[in-house]
């Protein structure tokens, strides 16, 4: 059963295990103190620190396999699916970080009602807080035990014959590594997620590092792996081409194949200002700067310095193995075929920690949801907060059963994906300008949810199939089903994109004919954030003394330096690895001197603002 973990791999990963639990024991009193402790780590940690969490978390235990495949199914281009957050993501930087951190709330759902007033808001910060909090959140933990599993059949070969306890053998390792996780997490709070995902992050790309080393050296390098991937058929040129070739329109293809794929991130980004676990990171932060300066960090290191191992292995495993039904699976091929004795066990180990990391977090943050909008707002308002954390830990193992059961349910939730991102389609919108537009209330956010639900349905982004399947043979179903054809009218992402043109309007006229947020509410907003901007021009003019710290010209030369900075370094690398050494180097260097100047602005606002 682990004739491939020899006892040095077993140890390794079994230190880490351990060392997992003893961070959970060692921060659990610190943690238990009050909500601050135990939900954003009593709000005192350096940039770096928040920076990586956000970067470890985002390394989900299937990302180096989806990253790889991307590569092997149309070539290494594909990754911009997710790349282009090296523009979107600078925006953020710039334009949001700063205000999380200044509102000083546990919670992005806790904005709502520091931004909006009346019934409306409490409904919207409720509504939220269940939704994101509880169904979308098991939903997440359940897709992620789902491909863990996955992932422990391919690396370590086993099958439904192989039974541990009962169990099948990658069910019985994922239900130790969740059960582990929801110990630390339960016993640490935050405190625990952020020191394991520091380590998760060295060990991460410590061996992904070496693999992708270790790869290129098995083939003889670059130029022998890409002259046995012709060998194997593969058209070279799109694989390693890096910038997507943009084709000309015709009438079956309404946008080219890359803005297809630029176009399902920059619809359905329903945390584009930086919102959920994100944000949950920027209010632990010491201050204002360090959660600024911890969101350029994990931009930085999330598009440029963890792809390009990933990438490097998937082109390894496309030469070796050739051509493959799974091409998810040349990243743990790989693993199999070149690592030795030891760093095997620190990849596994690696892949473990990635797992952990994305649960812990999901856990965390959608006990502090359900604790702080639910629980502490609506039915124990005046409560002290050892029975909050109390509470918060019940909630953290509720989250974790659910999870864990919905896994085994669950066979294949693509399709409930494509929902949860058209139910937020538009929502972007009002994200953003809610922090710089003082006429944006309550009932824009709930106009643009409703919106967006609805529109998931009438402009059919989901077959009916998969919307109403329990219905599908009554006679209620077989009525709707001349309405709801099973073959939708817009496929996904445009669905969405057609929804998108509705909802946006629609919310901004719905927010003219509704009462704005009352003044004394915006002005006591505008003391605590000053989003500034001329958006809140006429409310700013009621607050003598408050100078605007808002959106100012210089801040667009920090996002295009920023910009600039990222994509330079994420391509240029790539150009240097695939053997355009000259045109790699000038890019690296654009970086260099855009990233300086950057510096330097920054440093000089720091001074002023002083």
């Amino acid at each position: 059963m682990f004739e491939r973990l020899h006892y040095i791999d077993v140890s390794i990963i079994l230190a880490y295990l351990f060392f997992t639990f003893l961070i959970g024991v060692y921060f659990s009193r610190r943690a238990s103190k009050n909500m601050d402790e135990f939900f954003v780590s009593g709000r005192c940690l350096p940039w770096w620190i928040v920076g990586t969490s956000m970067v470890a978390t985002t390394f989900a235990a299937d990302t180096p396999l989806a990253v790889s495949g991307l590569v092997a199914k149309g070539g290494i281009w594909k990754n911009w699916i997710w790349w282009n957050w090296g523009v979107g993501g600078i925006f953020a930087v710039f334009l949001f970080a700063r205000l999380w951190n200044r509102a000083g709330i546990t919670t992005d759902a806790e904005l709502v009602e520091l931004r909006y007033d009346g019934m409306a808001a409490a409904c919207l910060r409720i509504y939220r807080a269940v939704w994101f909090g509880l169904f979308q959140n098991v939903l997440i933990i359940a897709w992620v035990m789902k491909a863990m599993s996955k992932i422990i059949v391919t690396i370590m070969g086993w099958d439904q014959t192989t039974i541990i306890l009962g169990l099948n053998a990658e069910v019985f390792a994922v239900l130790v590594l969740f059960l582990i996780t929801v110990v630390y997490t339960t016993m640490s709070g935050l405190w625990g997620v952020v020191a394991t995902d520091v380590v998760q992050f060295i060990i991460a790309m410590t061996g992904s590092i070496y693999l992708a080393v270790a790869s290129v050296i098995k083939l003889g390098g670059m130029a022998e792996i890409q002259r046995k991937l012709a060998e194997g058929h593969f058209d070279v040129d799109s694989v390693l081409r890096i910038i997507p070739k943009v084709t000309p329109l015709n009438h079956t293809t309404p946008f080219t194949e890359f803005l297809a794929l630029v176009l399902i991130v920059w619809v359905v980004m329903y945390n584009v200002d930086g919102g959920g676990y994100i944000a949950q990171r920027l209010f632990a932060a010491k201050n204002e700067r360090h959660s600024m300066f911890a969101y350029l960090w994990f931009n930085t290191a999330m598009i440029c310095l963890r792809p390009w191992p990933w990438i490097i292995v998937g082109l390894c495993g496309m030469a070796y193995f050739g051509k493959i039904d799974d091409v998810e699976t040349y990243y743990p091929l790989m693993m199999k075929e070149t690592l030795p004795v030891g760093m095997f066990g620190v990849m596994i180990a690696a892949f473990f920690a990635a797992f952990m990391s994305t649960i812990d977090t999901q856990l965390n943050w959608g006990a502090s949801i359900i604790v702080n909008d639910c629980y502490k707002r609506f039915f124990r308002k005046t409560s002290g907060d050892k029975e909050y954390v109390l509470i918060a830990r019940i909630v953290i193992v509720c989250l974790a059963f659910l999870g864990a059961f919905f896994s085994f349910a669950v066979k294949d939730i693509s399709q409930v994906w494509i929902i949860v991102f058209s139910v937020t389609a538009g929502i972007g919108s009002v994200y953003i300008l809610r922090w710089y537009w003082w006429r944006v209330n309550a009932w824009s956010e709930i106009s643009a949810f409703s919106l967006a639900l609805a529109g998931t349905f009438v402009f059919k982004g989901i077959p009916f199939s998969n919307r109403l399947s329990f219905l599908k043979d009554t006679i209620w179903g077989k009525g709707l089903s001349g309405f709801y054809p099973e073959q939708p009218l817009f496929q996904f992402p445009y669905s969405i994109a057609v929804s998108m043109v509705v909802i946006i309007p629609a919310w901004i006229a719905i927010t003219f004919i509704t009462r704005p947020v009352s003044q004394n509410h915006l002005i006591a907003f505008y003391k605590k954030v000053y989003p500034g901007g001329p958006g809140w021009k006429s409310i700013a003019q009621k607050v003598p003394g408050y100078e605007d710290q808002g959106i100012k010209p210089v801040t667009f030369l920090h996002i295009l330096l920023g910009i600039i900075v990222v994509n330079c370094i994420l391509i240029g690398t790539g150009k240097v690895i695939l053997g355009a050494e000259v045109s790699g180097i000038i890019l690296l260097l654009v970086a260099i001197y855009s990233g300086t100047a950057l510096f330097f602005f920054l440093k000089k606002q720091e001074k002023r603002l002083r």
